[in-house]
């Protein structure tokens, strides 16, 4: 009975995270609380011998199943069938981290990686040292301010047909505005837009809270093929980053990929760097690059689109 109890009062925090971003901190680790509490309720029913203490256990186990399709739903959803044609893109997403010791280098890594978009966080420090290097390969740069320093940055090879800053006014360097952006691109005749994102901690007071409301207004707002990325600094079962997926009709495709602490091995790390998909977009390969100077995982990241017009297919 002390297990079902615990249990009970386990998954009312996480439900009352809908309503309290304090209490939505512990969905962060509902990957690893949630199975335990399966097989912690189905233990307590197989040793209760009192019926109507049964049927209470069976009801909170069920109630646990119920949560755990709730939590983990976004990784659940299914893509729509791919045109006839496709094309591949490449993209990383990495946060760089502002006091990398080794961000030339890191730099000269990813200019070597070839991909044909980067979208970076906690970049804008740094882009003294190494910024030219990706300038002079990637002809399209788009920061998340258009008058402060920002940290989220993307680079891209394809042309850009639309940009919003969406930091507006604020200095999202300092986490005083949201630091993201969105960039629609032409690749090879088809518009394919980038939705690239860093979110506040929502740990110790709640702060990402500022941040949910406008995410989710930008990811409503994105139309046609489209990816989200960055760095969420939560867990994407968490009612509040879930609740920005939706929004735009997203779909999870970095799954339990793990990102950070880069030190730690993939089973003591959490999924902070997120892939989401919208519309026709199909995730080849989505998988975690090597370890840099950052305490951050880059993704590394192979999509098919549809095909373009300039696309030879």
């Amino acid at each position: 009975m002390a297990i079902l109890v615990l249990a009970a009062l386990t998954m009312a925090v996480s439900w009352s995270g809908v309503f309290l971003p304090l209490a939505d901190n512990i969905n962060i680790g509902a990957a690893i609380w949630w199975p335990l509490l399966v097989i912690g309720t189905a233990a307590a029913c197989w040793f209760l011998r009192d019926l109507r203490a049964l049927g209470v256990g069976i009801a909170v186990m069920l109630a646990a199943l119920a949560t755990g399709l709730l939590i983990f739903r976004p990784l659940l959803k299914s893509a729509p069938p791919m045109e006839h044609r496709t094309q591949t893109i490449r993209i990383i997403e990495f946060n760089m981290l502002k006091s990398n010791p080794q961000s030339a280098r890191d730099a000269e890594w990813l200019a070597a990686q070839d991909a044909d978009i980067l979208v970076l966080l906690e970049a804008s420090r740094m882009q003294k040292h190494w910024g030219k290097a990706l300038q002079d390969k990637y002809p399209t740069m788009v920061s998340c301010s258009v008058h402060y320093p920002c940290s989220t940055v993307l680079f891209s090879r394809y042309p850009l047909l639309a940009s919003q800053s969406l930091a507006g006014d604020g200095d999202a360097d300092n986490r005083k505005a949201l630091s993201a952006l969105t960039a629609t691109l032409d690749v090879n005749g088809r518009a394919f837009t980038v939705l690239a994102a860093h979110l506040d901690r929502p740990w110790p007071m709640g702060e990402q809270k500022d941040w949910v409301v406008p995410m989710r207004k930008a990811a409503a707002g994105v139309n046609g093929p489209s990816v989200m990325t960055g760095d969420f600094n939560s867990a994407p079962w968490t009612h509040a980053v879930r609740s920005i997926g939706d929004s735009g009709n997203f779909r999870l495709a970095t799954g339990f990929a793990t990102s950070w602490p880069a030190r730690n091995s993939a089973m003591l790390r959490l999924p902070l760097d997120q892939l989401y998909l919208r519309g026709r977009v199909r995730a080849v390969d989505v998988r975690t690059g090597p370890k840099r100077g950052s305490d951050h995982l880059p993704l590394m990241i192979t999509l098919e689109i549809p095909g373009g017009s300039g696309d030879g297919a």
